[in-house]
């Protein structure tokens, strides 16, 4: 019926299908609901996916989403706000739901990360376990490390431990890092060595890329066109890194982000050691990266009157 609708009446006129529908556009909910209680055109022309697709994408819900992706925009809409409703209630209630990872007593935890609900831990025996919290009955294996001739002992402790959609990296407190391939099995890909203990881990979202910080050495590893694992590229700085981030969506070699102390780097295999912000004396608080920017907190100590703590946002 629709699809033979070519004038709408509006009032004492008729207007073509689409110039009534960008009409529409600049109502909202509300409206639309009142509007479709006019007549069956008047209905037809309020329920447009178009509408309640741009609506939803204005609220901020599916944004990645194309319009061919639902069938009912207005009741994906409608499942969105009530899935809202419902969390802020919860939360506001204390109510939710507590999963506990059991493991053996006497090992403490010391790093753990989760991508898609699949958690990585490392504990101060040196081991390192995968649990996937989307599967109740999944037994979490122990991921294998490289054992030397004179390994006999007990491991390290676990400094830090990473997972994306394909890796699963771990850092020992002997300054060892391991990569494992999360479709191969528990053995690692991958084995690199450090003279220090590790400061900071990072594994990019996606791809194949691992940079590690040890005294004042930062260190990149990824495979080549042939899977073959290698430093992509090291870099010296002057200060010990807290942060250390991989910029993700990046062609070519790989890119970090490294906060040491009150000094921010940019560091490529071009271009090695590029400052984008230093202030003596106001150190780095946190650090986060996307493909186009960095932002980063700066402590500040109120040398000025009233001068506040501060967040920064530089373009890469």
């Amino acid at each position: 019926f629709q699809n033979e609708i070519n004038e709408v009446p509006f009032f004492d006129v008729q207007l073509p299908y689409e110039l009534a529908l960008k009409i529409f556009r600049y109502l909202g909910k509300a409206e639309l609901g009142r509007c479709a209680q006019v007549s069956r055109t008047w209905k037809i022309l309020a329920e447009d996916e178009v509408l309640w697709y741009r609506l939803c994408q204005e609220e901020g819900y599916l944004l990645d989403r194309s319009i061919s992706d639902h069938s009912c925009w207005k009741s994906a809409l409608k499942d969105c706000r009530a899935r809202e409703r419902t969390l802020k209630y919860n939360w506001k209630n204390r109510i939710g739901a507590v999963s506990q990872l059991r493991y053996e007593l006497g090992k403490v935890l010391c790093d753990v990360h989760s991508w898609d609900g699949v958690v990585i831990a490392g504990y101060t025996s040196g081991e390192v376990r995968l649990w996937d919290t989307r599967t109740w009955d999944y037994t979490a294996p122990i991921l294998e490390a490289v054992q030397g001739p004179g390994d006999a002992g007990p491991r390290p402790h676990v400094s830090f431990v990473r997972i994306n959609s394909s890796l699963a990296v771990a850092a020992h407190e002997d300054g060892t890092v391991s990569v494992w391939n999360l479709l191969l099995g528990r053995e690692p890909i991958h084995h690199y060595q450090h003279n220090q203990k590790i400061q900071a881990l990072a594994l990019g979202p996606e791809g194949a890329a691992v940079a590690t910080a040890s005294g004042f050495e930062v260190k990149v590893e990824s495979p080549d066109d042939r899977g073959f694992w290698h430093t992509t590229a090291a870099f010296e700085i002057q200060k010990l890194v807290n942060f250390l981030n991989l910029v993700p969506d990046v062609t070519g070699s790989p890119v970090a982000v490294a906060a040491a102390e009150d000094i921010v780097y940019l560091l490529k295999a071009e271009d090695p050691g590029k400052i984008l912000h230093s202030v003596y004396g106001q150190p780095v608080t946190c650090l986060d990266v996307s493909a186009q920017e960095a932002a980063f907190g700066i402590k500040t100590f109120g040398w000025l009157l009233n001068e506040p703590n501060q967040v920064f946002n530089y373009l890469l």
